[in-house]
């Protein structure tokens, strides 16, 4: 049904009354008819402000006031458009009414607009002069003048503008967190912390990690310092755990690795020291493999050594054990006796209590003491001073090897072919047999007498760690494994295969590897307590010495091509026997030198620590290091 809106009094009563008080809502009053009668009842209005009679933009937001009573035509209801519409600029009311409820149909607009005007109050009101309560900044425009901004201001005023600009003196105090200040004066600055942040890197921190790579003198006296010193023979130490390192200048390094630990010198200038400390079981080489590096001293070593044939009889020397220092040797003849030293291997005097047999093995404790021999085809012969007795049980058996404890007390002996292994561990006076038979050609003990390895003349090696109660077969090849010689510890074992190559083992028999850089056509093998001096044969040729675990080999010129058939060396591996076989005994023994060799050379394969050895290497120019000190035996090759 068509709605009229017939406008009697429209009243802004906001402006009747003080501004300060009203806020924004104003009462509107008019008169509604319906086909050109006043009507009576509930109604929609909506009410909404444009700035223009026609189209134009709408300015606030839509107000519905619902329901609206109507009585007679007439209705008064509040308006309310909030703030920022009324600002200044004219305005235009636009007005729609619906039956109350009538959700469905659209509102019926009053047209055209209506345009708002003031009434006196609200006039009065914009003018500033008589401004009561306060002045939206929204309001202001141009420029406000200097002399009506002074003062003092109490509250936070925020330049948040980067192109703000300032001139001129500032007095009093500045806070904040300065973000966004340049050009400032430093040395203005007289309280307060500057943060580690805002210092160049060339300033010492209290708290902080730096690194100064310019030159610094402290010429005080009384400096004290904590921690570790690099530069100018300064040398800070560094825990090494694994087993390669390269090392840099003015460094020390505690390698710890139980196992051999390989160390690459850097290069250097003249005076530049590197420091080396081998704690760790596996003992450290420098390989001087890098830039024609070399070491120049006097150091232990297997090139040139000299041998002497010693005064031992002719005669087809079968087996060859030392004492622990080299100095008591005990040796066997194959169809003849046993003999004794104990001045190197420069005197031998016979067992003359022992018959003429097959011997072909013999062991030694580490004082030299205790001393066993074995018969093939016969029996195990013990000796303490100077007796030697027959142990219980042991006659008739084709013995082939045996190896003792450190003490002399824990033994063990392998069977060619009619037994198998044979464990003692009283001296020799009783055995048992915890393996049985095969064609057992070879064993080896460590110092203790619990870690044991057996080796069969064309099978595999088999190795125990717990004094001989339990056996395991190792991941050798099955080969004619001739020779074995173990470590103190056990850890570290060599073999010699016959006619063949060396192998050795790091960890106790259990896996073996071959040494590419050994001689083949081998017999026999011995080495140093640490394992890392090995000693070889070729059968009918040269005697071979590594230093350094078997990496590099250095033929012995010194000592003639021959039938070369059984070794031992001393614990450090300064001390060296060789025993010659001959059918037609015409074999004889040889000796190392009765000192350790100590050679000053130029050293260009490397260098060789064992452990608890150490060495200090200072430069000395064009690629070549010097020890200035050193601990323990230091082996160069």
């Amino acid at each position: 049904m068509p709605k009229y809106l017939k406008i009697v009094v429209p009243l802004l009563l906001a402006g009747c009354l003080r501004v300060v008080a009203q806020g924004t809502a104003f009462t509107y009053q008019g008169q509604l008819a319906t086909g050109g009668s006043p009507t009576t009842g509930n109604y929609d209005f909506q009410f909404s402000v444009y700035d223009s009679g026609t189209n134009g933009n709408l300015i606030s937001l839509l107000v519905t006031n619902a329901p609206v009573g109507v009585t007679n035509g007439l209705f008064t209801t509040s308006v309310d458009f909030n703030n920022g519409v009324f600002t200044g600029p004219a305005r235009w009311l636009n007005i729609g009414v619906r039956t109350n409820g009538a959700t469905t149909n659209a509102y019926t607009y009053l047209l055209p607009r209506q345009k708002l005007t003031a009434v006196p109050y609200a006039i009065l009101s914009g003018s500033a002069s008589n401004l009561l309560g306060s002045l939206q900044a929204g309001q202001l425009s141009g420029t406000v003048s200097a002399a009506q901004i002074s003062g003092s201001y109490t509250g936070a005023v925020a330049f948040t503008s980067i192109s703000n600009t300032f001139t001129g003196g500032f007095n009093g105090t500045f806070a904040g967190n300065g973000g966004g200040l340049t050009n400032l004066n430093g040395s203005m600055i007289s309280t307060g912390t500057v943060a580690d942040a805002r210092l160049t890197t060339n300033v010492a921190l209290l708290n902080a990690n730096q690194t100064y790579s310019g030159a610094n003198t402290m010429s005080n006296w009384n400096n004290s310092f904590t921690g570790s010193f690099y530069g100018n023979g300064l040398v800070g130490w560094n825990t090494v755990a694994g087993t390669t390192l390269a090392a840099m200048i003015d460094h020390g390094y505690v390698l710890t690795n139980s196992q051999l630990v390989s160390v690459t010198l850097p290069a250097a200038n003249i005076g530049d020291i590197i420091r080396i400390s081998g704690p760790g079981a596996g003992g450290w080489q420098i390989p001087l493999t890098n830039n024609n590096q070399s070491v120049l001293g006097g150091l232990l070593t297997y090139n040139n050594v000299n041998w002497n044939q010693s005064s031992a009889a002719s005669a087809n020397w079968e087996a060859i054990a030392s004492s622990s220092d080299g100095s008591r040797l005990v040796a066997a003849v194959l169809a003849g006796g046993v003999w004794t030293s104990h001045d190197y291997g420069t005197t031998w005097s016979q067992a003359s209590s022992l018959p003429s047999s097959q011997w072909r093995a013999v062991a030694s404790s580490a004082d030299g003491t205790h001393l066993v021999a074995a018969v093939y085809g016969g029996g195990i012969y013990t000796n303490y001073g100077n007796t030697w007795g027959l142990s219980s049980g042991t006659s008739s058996y084709n013995w082939s090897s045996i190896a003792s404890s450190a003490d002399g007390s824990k033994l063990i002996a392998s069977m060619y072919g009619t037994g198998g292994l044979y464990i003692s561990t009283n001296y020799g006076s009783t055995w048992n047999e915890p393996l049985g038979t095969a064609n057992w050609q070879c064993v080896a003990s460590s110092a203790d007498g619990s870690k044991l390895v057996a080796g069969i003349n064309g099978g595999l090696i088999y190795y125990s760690t717990n004094s001989g109660t339990n056996w395991t077969a190792s991941s050798s090849a099955s080969a004619a494994w001739y020779s074995l010689a173990s470590s103190a510890d056990g850890s570290r074992v060599v073999a010699a295969v016959y006619g063949g190559g060396v192998y050795q083992s790091l960890n106790y028999g259990a896996t073996w590897t071959q040494l590419t850089n050994a001689p083949t056509g081998v017999e026999t093998v011995a080495c140093s307590a640490d394992g890392s001096k090995v000693a070889t044969a070729v059968t009918g040729g040269r005697i071979y010495l590594s230093g350094n675990l078997g990496n590099s080999w250095v033929a012995q010129t010194g000592a003639p091509s021959t039938n070369w058939f059984a070794a031992t060396m001393s614990s450090d591996g300064s001390h060296l026997a060789m025993a010659v076989g001959s059918s037609s005994g015409t074999g004889s023994i040889y000796v190392s030198q009765s000192t350790p060799q100590v050679t000053t050379a130029t050293y260009t394969n490397g260098i060789y620590g064992s452990q608890g050895s150490a060495v200090e290497l200072q430069c000395i120019g064009g690629g070549q290091f010097m020890p200035v000190s050193s601990a323990g035996q230091i082996w160069g090759f």
